[in-house]
């Protein structure tokens, strides 16, 4: 097993001190990261960036020819990590307690050493691995919000207010198909250069805010709503088929036999996960991912419609003014920015 111990002075320099392992280089690029993995070792690469509020976004996107230890030491920050496996499987431990926490595909996992103590990440050999994790330097975050964290609620006082790292914390669960569409949509994305940037940590607090809500509730709209894993899982294969076929998704009863479940079944998951029906999920996809192609600039509206299954352009720009507040002749004209955008 490849084992390589990071001595972390700083939130940045985990990509230089791991190329420097890895014997290879990496890129940088308005403060994100981004290391290739050597063919020697295998395929795939990792994506860093951190920002002035003490969020930072990792996205792991690799497979190891032999198994691949990171000991990560933080000598000065003492960050929480909100660690979410969206395929393969990922061993946590921490210094060197034999006892690990694993997670695989739809699993999160809520992560923190004590002071002076390591958190490994453990990668299989020969398997894909799409990891995205928030690490948050705590003291920073603490010092960036614009109130008392005394005034949070118990639960967040004490994943937050633990700066000097007294208490280990590992603790694993699924994580929301909201998240997961979050996540999705940051693998998705085609946007480049100072957009990247602003959407890349808009989504990074939308993801931070569903773990939160999650933690907060346990997950109370899906208990509540009368769904059953069973249905729970038939929903997300309905998401992962409207992702895979976002031009041609076929009707709602077409849906329901993808998913296996009878359309009012599926109405309601729908409603409650996303407070959508189908047909408004299917449109909203639509508009994120016609946005994401307009700021790249690659495509004119045209070509935009019919890429995403559309037969009127003149319907697609009603609906996309009402859902971001600007025409698309306007975002690719470039007249406007993603961070001047509203969303309805």
């Amino acid at each position: 097993m490849d084992t390589y111990h990071l001595e972390l002075n700083d939130v940045d320099d985990i990509i230089p001190e791991l190329a420097n392992h890895l014997g290879t280089i990496y890129n940088e690029d308005l403060g994100e990261y981004i290391l290739k993995i050597p063919n020697s070792k295998g395929e795939g690469e990792i994506r860093v960036i951190n920002f002035p509020n003490g969020i930072g976004l990792y996205t792991y996107h690799c497979k190891f020819k032999e198994d691949l230890q990171l000991n990560l030491n933080h000598l000065k920050v003492k960050p929480i990590r909100f660690i979410y496996c969206v395929e393969g499987s990922l061993n946590s431990s921490f210094a060197h307690n034999q006892a690990c926490t694993s997670i695989i595909e739809h699993e999160y996992l809520i992560a923190a050493p004590r002071e002076n103590e390591t958190h490994n990440l453990h990668f299989p050999k020969d398997q894909e691995i799409e990891l995205c994790y928030l690490e948050i330097d705590r003291l920073k975050f603490q010092n960036y919000i614009s109130f008392d964290l005394k005034e949070l609620e118990p639960i967040f006082f004490e994943l937050f207010s633990d700066c000097s790292a007294k208490n280990r914390i590992s603790e694993k669960s699924r994580f929301s198909i909201k998240t997961a569409e979050s996540i999705k949509e940051l693998r998705n994305s085609d946007i480049t250069g100072f957009p990247r940037i602003n959407f890349i940590g808009a989504k990074a607090l939308e993801i931070l805010s569903y773990m939160l809500n999650s933690i907060k509730r346990d997950d109370q709209n899906t208990r509540n709503s009368g769904l059953n894993e069973k249905d729970i899982k038939a929903i997300e294969k309905a998401v992962e088929y409207i992702d895979a076929n976002i031009s041609n998704t076929g009707t709602v009863t077409d849906l329901s036999k993808v998913a296996g479940v009878n359309i009012n079944k599926l109405q309601e998951g729908f409603q409650s996960i996303f407070g959508k029906t189908v047909n408004e999920y299917i449109r909203d996809v639509r508009l994120t991912r016609a946005l994401n192609i307009l700021l790249a600039g690659n495509k004119n509206v045209s070509e935009v419609v019919y890429e995403l299954g559309l037969s009127s352009r003149s319907y697609f720009s009603k609906i996309f003014k009402e859902k971001y507040g600007v025409s698309p002749r306007k975002i690719l004209s470039r007249k406007i920015g993603s961070q001047d955008l509203k969303e309805n």
